[in-house]
């Protein structure tokens, strides 16, 4: 085993064991109850799948991600098996985006960018527990990005060969880009006009480099696509009581006015504050040693990927509906772009370790906060599921509170909100549903 291998295993492994544990005990909440409640009057089969997709798209939130969140609500383990995967393969691909190749495992500077990443994104993304664990939100988003990442990685790999290296035309890639595109696309309405841009780019430089692959238009074509089959599908004039059909998209900007403009990107700003001191150490670096050589299509990459995360958020003054939850392409995007710049300023040892040391102990916080939350609340939360669904009907059910507040880390209880406990009484055949008189502390 080598170093690169020992510093691999020291950030995987652990890594892979927090999201298992945490993405075991996530209790039920809020959009999940619906997920839960079709489960009980629906087998998962092939007719009821496409019954569910023509449904949601017809009538309900027509991204693909909404099928996805219905899959991982399936009673059983995939949850806790197929998400922990999905969000390392996220790490991974957002690895190679600031690489311009795949990682080594033998070479430990490769997992210190990998390391990088993993922290920024686990201290600056607004609501990284609900984001990495709660289903309704990593089916609609950490899993849409992943499709937009593993889409983007082949420009990106294309763009970082050598010129004088042979490029093989894999004409069998391109009907894979064209489905891939299309379900990318499907993911999430304020991704897709960024990374239509970034791969145009890219296939852009290809042509003028004289290797322009027809992988590439099909990526592009199916991206388009997916985007205009998202945009335009009926269910997104009935979500939300019809929110989107009260104003057009400059209604909405002019209504939010400046300041409310501004503040949609300010979230971004503030959210990425954490991230300075990284920016900090690699400035002093290069007053020591000087600017790093790197070349110009790392360069130009680096600030594409940072300008394709601010046009995620620029995206959202056109969305009737704003949250924290959107941000995180915003911070992923940003996250390679910035790792790749400081991959090319590190080059002495100090540097190096004060990065990895910064890094360690962020991911370390952050792992050690999710783990003391979702361990107290996942048996809670599957003791107030077993009592919704054994409970006396026709009674009044009183179940314990989740003894923490809402945070970056944690959703909060959803059962506070009067409506989700009058549904969920309704749906469960009791007279109503209270909360026992705890109350959460502030996180």
């Amino acid at each position: 085993m080598t170093r690169g291998h020992l510093w691999w295993a020291l950030l995987v492994l652990p890594l892979w064991l927090v999201l298992v544990l945490c993405t075991h005990w996530e209790p039920v909440m809020g959009d999940g109850w619906g997920h839960i409640w079709w489960h009980r009057d629906h087998s998962v089969g092939p007719y009821e799948i496409y019954d569910f997709c023509k449904e949601i798209y017809l009538y309900e939130n027509p991204r693909l991600g909404q099928l996805l969140t219905m899959l991982v609500h399936t009673r059983g383990p995939y949850h806790a098996i197929v998400t922990p995967l999905v969000e390392l393969g996220v790490l991974a691909l957002l690895t190679v985006l600031a690489l311009g190749r795949w990682p080594s495992f033998r070479r430990a500077g490769d997992a210190l960018v990998a390391a990088i990443v993993t922290a920024i994104l686990a201290i600056c993304v607004p609501q990284i527990g609900p984001m990495l664990f709660y289903r309704p939100f990593t089916g609609n988003y950490t899993f849409g990005l992943a499709l937009n990442l593993l889409w983007l990685v082949p420009y990106r790999l294309e763009l970082g060969l050598e010129l004088t290296r042979a490029r093989p035309a894999r004409a069998w890639l391109a009907p894979v880009m064209l489905v891939l595109g299309l379900a990318a696309g499907l993911s999430n309405e304020h991704t897709g006009l960024a990374f239509v841009a970034m791969g145009t780019l890219a296939t852009v430089v290809a042509l003028r480099r004289g290797g322009l692959r027809l992988w590439m238009i099909a990526g592009l074509v199916g991206l388009v696509a997916g985007y205009a089959l998202l945009l335009t599908a009926p269910g997104q004039h009935a979500r939300y009581g019809g929110l989107a059909d009260q104003a057009g998209i400059l209604t909405r900007i002019t209504d939010r006015g400046v300041a409310g403009n501004l503040r949609v990107a300010g979230v971004l700003v503030v959210a990425l504050l954490p991230a300075l001191p990284l920016v900090g150490i690699a400035l002093a670096e290069r007053r020591t040693t000087g600017p790093a050589a790197w070349s110009a299509t790392a360069r130009w990459t680096a600030i594409g990927l940072a300008l394709g995360g601010l046009a995620c958020t620029l995206t959202l003054l056109a969305s009737p509906k704003i949250g924290p939850r959107l941000y995180l392409a915003s911070v992923a995007l940003i996250a390679a772009g910035l790792a790749g710049w400081l991959a090319a300023q590190l080059r002495s040892a100090w540097a190096r370790w004060a990065c990895a040391l910064l890094a360690a102990g962020t991911l370390v916080f952050v792992a050690v906060r999710l783990v003391a939350i979702y361990r107290v609340v996942g048996p809670l939360g599957a003791s107030r599921r077993d009592r919704l669904e054994h409970g006396a009907p026709n009674s009044v059910l009183t179940l314990p509170r989740y003894p923490f507040a809402a945070s970056r880390y944690f959703l909060g209880d959803d059962f506070v909100f009067p409506t989700r406990r009058e549904a969920l009484a309704r749906d469960y055949g009791f007279k109503a549903i209270e909360l026992a008189p705890d109350r959460a502390p502030d996180p």
